[in-house]
């Protein structure tokens, strides 16, 4: 069993693969979180795409030259598509070993990630077609390619992927020195058996004859959302042993990388333990950690952290990798337990001294966004700007962003207070407020309250998971909105995201019985480009129902509406 030792040396400088003479079942380990420091007791033995990989990710991009010949790119019918690369091309193969022969020479092991750009296109010129190319899949040229680098290069290791266009597993074995990372992006995160986990089981023996290393690229956070405590003890436990059990020999936690994300130092340390020896007790481990790293609080902290765990495993719910706080409070997140945990984080802070007190200082303003978040579910527009305050506080002390996607802190407070002076202007003049409104069109499943559209708040476009009503209607969703005495102005108030594929609406309609009432193209606010409105004129109606027609751009995935006002 590991103990809790807390490792206070650093892995040396390492420029090239080491043995390791360890005793865990995994060769390669890495936990990407904020680094911790030599004083922070970084765990031993633990490695970094920083340091152990010559080319990492899908970054094939950066042995290419500042302008590299147009032959490099992918070809699809007459056109070339410069966001994805032809395999086959002996240009690309030249830029690629010079670039080791240059950086790294011949010698010294080190590993290379020869992968796709992150996307669906795929190089279908004759020569990636007749190494096995077909539309969505770029495996066999991208082996090819990896086949000849590991010939050119006998003491490097180069490695493949499972993942999207090279989903399709070679049909004889790879050289000695190729490896495979295999994303378990569609294997559930949960501490329980699920069907999916025999069907990742079984795409690693299907591996384990076709290469001699299988690392697996593991997740460890919720994407959206850094900020809010997220347990992955007893899920990774479950997948370690799992991983140990059909031969994976090393394994990537895929977690916030260089951004901040709650409780990072707490669980690079057990994560390290578990990977170390999966069979591992983590909660005494984690208890007696917290009471060393926070002497005040420490008790506080490592109570509400097992209950988050208890809470998943008890459910038998699956993490969610992509999503907002509406989820997260079915899954591992109790509001009034959070809540209180919060407020008496905050009570025993002035009590804390020296490293204790500005990693929990961090920690307490950090959570100020869950605190936020839980207000606008509730639709409570009450003391947020103590809240806002301090997230603005961490925000000018480095905490720069919550997502994945690249949501700013300080986008996030500028939309929460533009919704909270909004609220404060309608407040006694919307004359639809708390009034229910009922859909002619089904609604998205995950995204059924439309109560939402009448609770006052403006959604916030950087962050859609609440306050909006998001669809995926086709060709429009139609909802029906109860007349009120005193109307005279109707107001659909509706935002954009491109990084999430929400797109304003085509067109917004509005009609009552026979009457059209208009038509509206909506265009963005003057000086926020992600938010539009469509009014009409509904001073010639006096009594019925209005029918409103959102027509949605069927080149996008979604839109999303987040409030309907009249006055």
């Amino acid at each position: 069993m590991v103990t809790l030792l807390v490792c206070l040396t650093l892995l040396s400088d390492c420029t090239t693969v080491q043995p390791y003479t360890g005793s865990s079942p995994f060769e390669y380990r890495e936990i990407h979180l904020p680094a911790l420091t030599e004083e922070e007791g970084a765990p031993q033995h633990m490695n970094s795409i920083d340091r152990d990989w010559g080319i990492w990710g899908h970054n094939l991009k950066a042995a290419l030259p500042d302008k590299p010949s147009p032959s490099v790119y992918a070809k699809v019918g007459n056109t070339v598509d410069k966001d994805q690369f032809c395999f086959s091309s002996n240009v690309l193969f030249d830029y690629i070993t010079s670039y080791i022969e240059n950086n790294f020479g011949r010698e010294r092991t080190m590993r290379f990630a020869i992968l796709p750009n992150d996307n669906n296109i795929v190089c279908l010129c004759p020569s990636c077609v007749a190494h096995g190319n077909e539309k969505g899949d770029c495996s066999g040229a991208v082996h090819h390619l990896l086949e000849r680098l590991c010939e050119e290069f006998p003491n490097h290791i180069f490695f493949t992927s499972h993942y999207r266009t090279t989903a399709t597993p070679p049909d004889h074995p790879l050289p000695e020195n190729a490896g495979v990372l295999i994303s378990a992006i569609d294997f559930p995160l949960n501490p329980a058996h699920t069907k999916e986990e025999d069907e990742f089981t079984a795409l690693l023996t299907r591996w384990s004859g076709l290469s001699s290393r299988i690392y697996v690229w593991d997740y460890i956070n919720n994407f959206d959302d850094y900020l809010t405590p997220y347990p992955v003890f007893d899920v990774m436990r479950h997948r370690f042993q799992l991983y140990a059990r059909h031969g994976v020999n090393g394994i990537f936690l895929n977690g916030s990388g260089y951004d901040y994300s709650t409780f990072y130092k707490i669980r690079t340390h057990v994560l390290a333990a578990l990977l170390e020896d999966p069979e591992t007790r983590w909660r005494p481990l984690m208890k007696n950690l917290c009471r060393q790293l926070y002497p005040v609080t420490g008790e506080l902290i490592g109570d509400f952290l097992t209950l988050q765990e208890d809470l998943v495993t008890e459910r038998n719910a699956s993490l969610p990798l992509y999503e907002g706080i509406p989820v997260a409070m079915k899954i591992y997140l109790p509001a009034k337990e959070f809540v209180k945990f919060h407020d008496e984080l905050l009570q025993r802070l002035p009590d804390t001294r020296g490293q204790e007190r500005a990693d929990v200082e961090k920690l307490a303003k950090t959570m100020m966004y869950t605190r936020l978040e839980l207000k606008r579910i509730e639709g409570d527009t009450f003391d947020c700007e103590p809240l806002l305050e301090g997230l603005e506080d961490i925000s000018h002390r480095g905490v720069i962003g919550y997502s994945e996607a690249g949501g700013s802190i300080a986008s996030y407070i500028s939309e929460y207070r533009y919704m909270l002076s909004h609220a404060a202007e309608m407040a006694g003049t919307d004359l639809l407020r708390g009034v229910r409104l009922e859909p002619l069109t089904a609604l998205d499943d995950e995204y059924s309250n439309i109560f939402i559209l009448t609770d006052g708040l403006l959604g916030i476009p950087s962050n859609y998971h609440c306050g909006h009503l998001i669809s995926s209607a086709n060709p429009a969703l139609r909802i029906a909105i109860p007349h009120r005495d005193g109307m005279k102005r109707l107001r659909v108030c509706m935002t954009k995201n491109a990084i999430y594929h929400i797109s304003f609406p085509l067109s917004v309609s509005l009609s009552a019985g026979s009457l059209n009432l208009g038509t509206v193209v909506p265009t963005p606010i003057p000086g926020n480009l992600q938010r539009a409105v469509a009014e009409f004129d509904v001073s010639s109606v006096s009594r019925g129902t209005l029918v409103l027609t959102v027509t949605r751009d069927l080149e996008d995935r979604t839109m999303a509406l987040d409030e309907i006002e009249a006055f």
